[in-house]
């Protein structure tokens, strides 16, 4: 005989109410993300990328499409504030730790591939033979003529003792050989220089702000300063061209020379817990010793945060030309699949509320920088002589002329006629510079030959063209002075290494270094 489970009210009553509020609760929650305008929106991308990428008239990459979407999200932020791929927030991560694994080689982009601008001492590279003017054509089978210069160097990292396969080719010998070199845990370089100029000056060369700064300077100040009691002349700390790095590294540099208590800066976002004031926390290292900084154009972030911070407190003379103007603060955000977004997050200012960009809009993302207190052109500055530095002319003319370069230097100083074998050299290759004014004749040049102008038209085009080219040339004795040092700091690093050659070369002959050094000594 068969029974029947009794019928249970009370459960079906629970079962009934729990569904109800299930479907309250889902019903709730749609309601909910239609409402927020970040999920509809969303939404509403999503769909139109799908609708796109299943009826557009041509096959449409849905991927294709979100990276579109994605960049176009900060076009109308600051130039500061974009989206970092996986790979750049690797680079990021050396900035952070302060080294790096790769081969200790300083590059620039060559029509082959990458030219050696200079090799770390006792580095990897160095120690495989690697010399400045070698030509790196390819790693590990890869052909670096057809890749982009980042690219390429991101071939030359790594990790720690992983090896990679270098092909070189070297110009002086037109020899193309292959070494294996082993990557190595490289430390990034901040100070490039430290040492005591020919008036018994200290001299420091910076080059960024990025982890551990700080600390490298204050290693070189303590190797360098007077012991027993003996008198410091001056400090000259050399902020050209440095475009800043870390935050808290430019607080702790210059709390380094500011007395305990003495204001830094201060930051103001958009939410309170961004507002934040620095104050020096140390004594003065040194001891109230005279100081100048040298800065210009491409002094920026950090560098005029210990610029401006210096200069307000009357510890330091800014020498030079008046700094980039950037006031940003960034911060970075990761997502989980290794990418993410770097934002401006706050502007940072010093007393009195002195901002160097706009309070108003962030889009402002330059403002009008730190003026020198005792200005000095940066000739290296000019279009030109950028043009020259940027390019394999110098370095090959350096190359090809090295030991006849070292023996002169030893006993002599470099003639006019160097500077005019450079420019020939760049006639013979095609190598020269072009200013705005033969960049415009070349086109009109070749505007009248598409056009087919007439004879007299046709031949005033030529002549512009090339009275403008021989002005162009012209730049090369105009820069004479420049041009000189730098083939003589390029030969003498060659030769003898960097630290050689801003002793011997590029600090006696810096006219930034001199006009600090007569500020200086004034002031004693």
């Amino acid at each position: 005989m068969s029974s029947v489970a009794p019928f249970d009210r009370k459960l079906v009553l629970l079962s009934t109410v729990f569904l109800v509020l299930i479907i309250c609760l889902a019903g709730g929650m749609a309601l909910y993300t239609l409402s927020d305008r970040g999920i509809s929106d969303a939404y509403v991308l999503a769909e139109a990328a799908h609708t796109i990428s299943q009826h557009y008239c041509d096959d449409v990459s849905q991927a294709n499409l979100f990276a579109s979407a994605r960049n176009a999200i900060f076009e109308g932020l600051d130039r500061y504030s974009d989206y970092v791929d996986e790979r750049q927030f690797s680079r990021l991560g050396e900035e952070l730790s302060g080294h790096y694994g790769g081969i200790g080689v300083m590059v620039v982009r060559d029509e082959n591939g990458l030219l050696v601008m200079s090799v770390r001492e006792g580095g990897p590279a160095d120690q495989a033979g690697f010399v400045t003017g070698d030509v790196i054509v390819a790693a590990d089978s890869v052909d670096f003529s057809h890749i982009d210069a980042d690219s390429a160097t991101s071939l030359l990292r790594g990790e720690e003792g992983s090896p990679v396969l270098v092909r070189l080719f070297r110009p002086v010998s037109a020899d193309t050989i292959e070494i294996t070199v082993v990557r190595q845990r490289i430390p990034l370089i901040h100070v490039a220089y430290a040492g005591y100029t020919p008036d018994s000056l200290i001299y420091i060369r910076l080059l960024d702000f990025e982890a551990g700064t700080t600390d490298d300077v204050r290693s070189a100040l303590d190797s360098l300063l007077p012991k027993g009691g003996g008198s410091l002349r001056g400090v000259i700390l050399d902020l050209s061209g440095n475009p800043g790095g870390l935050f808290s590294e430019a607080c702790d540099l210059a709390d380094l020379f500011l007395e305990d208590g003495t204001y830094i800066v201060s930051t103001a976002g958009r939410s309170r817990w961004r507002d934040t004031e620095t104050r020096a926390t140390s004594g003065d290292i040194l001891n109230g010793a005279p100081l100048a900084l040298i800065i210009d154009r491409g002094s920026a972030s950090s560098a005029e945060i210990v610029a401006g911070a210096l200069q307000q407190a009357g510890r330091a003379a800014l020498i030079g030309d008046t700094t980039f103007g950037k006031g940003l603060v960034q911060g970075y955000t990761r997502f989980p699949d290794g990418d993410g977004v770097r934002l401006t997050i706050a502007r940072y200012h010093f007393d009195h509320d002195t901002y160097l960009n706009e309070f108003d809009s962030v889009l402002h993302d330059s403002g009008r920088g730190l003026a020198p207190d005792h200005y000095v052109s940066f000739e290296q500055g000019k279009p030109f002589l950028r043009a020259v530095e940027n390019s394999p002319l110098l370095m090959d003319f350096v190359v090809a002329n090295q030991e006849h370069l070292i023996r002169l230097l030893l006993v002599d100083t470099l003639a006019d006629s160097w500077v005019d074998s450079l420019a020939a050299l760049a006639r013979r290759e095609g190598a020269l510079y072009k200013s705005r004014t033969t960049k415009a004749a070349d086109w009109i040049a070749q505007l009248a030959a598409s056009e087919r102008a007439t004879a007299p038209t046709l031949k005033l085009a030529e002549e512009l063209l090339y009275l403008s080219q021989e002005n162009d040339y012209g730049l090369f004795r105009q820069h004479s002075r420049s041009l000189k040092t730098r083939i003589k700091q390029v030969a003498f690093e060659r030769e003898y290494g960097t630290y050689r050659a801003y002793r011997d070369v590029t600090v006696p002959e810096s006219p930034f270094v001199q006009a600090a050094t007569r500020i200086l000594l004034a002031q004693r």
